[in-house]
């Protein structure tokens, strides 16, 4: 199922959703995050048992790291993704042992360092395809620079150097997958998952959720990796192109 496609919300979901837009009055649409819906977060969550939800991942992907996440799903961030990825680069030739050596020392996920957020053990997701056509800011870093937010935090605002590097590494890449958010709890998502239901059917299309989700995303879940020159990429305009 899709937030951004009400045809393919199940019935008593949709009936639920229907009843509280109907009962929403609001000067402005997107003021949509600023409903009182907090306590109906699990029943939404409850309806949505046996479902996947359509959501997405924005990030910069080399040739061979697309054909993983195609073979082997999405992974969760953690130290053991960060060096898989810096190796693998390496042993191909799009880092130096040097460049390698000092994004490892500087990633997010180093042990002992001051963490930036909380990024480990989680997939970073949003749930709205057509929010992103509306705002490209939430994703214009995450296809921009390379390695994933763990690894480009440190270096995305120096103009030189390894910013530059990275930037010239892989391709933008939107990955669609589906998640189980059917448990409370487990998974985050901010504002909810009941906002975003809402948001579309009071009618404001960006209506959108962050996911961190605490899962693996296994490969038959992963529906397709849009490239530039992809109509599933080249339909969301403004984002970037190499």
């Amino acid at each position: 199922m899709d937030v951004d496609n009400p045809l393919t919300w199940p019935r008593p979901l949709a009936d639920l959703v229907d009843s509280i837009a109907d009962d929403t009055e609001l000067d402005e649409p997107e003021l949509y995050v600023d409903l009182e819906l907090e306590d109906r977060e699990t029943q939404i969550r409850d309806l949505l048992r046996g479902h996947l939800l359509r959501a997405q991942h924005g990030t910069r992907l080399l040739d061979h790291e697309a054909h993983a996440i195609r073979s082997h799903g999405l992974r969760p961030l953690d130290l053991a993704l960060v060096d898989d990825r810096l190796n693998q680069a390496h042993e191909r030739g799009y880092l130096t042992s040097n460049e390698r050596e000092a994004l490892r020392s500087q990633s997010m996920v180093v042990p002992g360092r001051r963490k930036f957020g909380d990024r480990e053990d989680q997939v970073c997701l949003t749930l709205s395809a057509e929010a992103t056509y509306h705002d490209i800011n939430g994703v214009w870093r995450p296809l921009s620079f390379w390695g994933g937010e763990a690894i480009y935090w440190r270096h995305c605002d120096d103009s030189t150097g390894v910013a530059q590097k990275l930037r010239s590494l892989g391709r933008p890449a939107l990955v669609t997958a589906y998640v189980d958010l059917a448990s409370p709890g487990r998974h985050l998502v901010f504002k909810s998952v009941i906002h975003t239901f809402v948001g579309k059917a009071i009618g404001y299309a960006p209506a959108n959720a962050d996911v961190l989700y605490r899962n693996a995303i296994p490969p038959q879940h992963i529906e397709s990796i849009a490239f530039p020159g992809d109509p599933l990429y080249d339909r969301l305009r403004g984002l970037p192109t190499a």
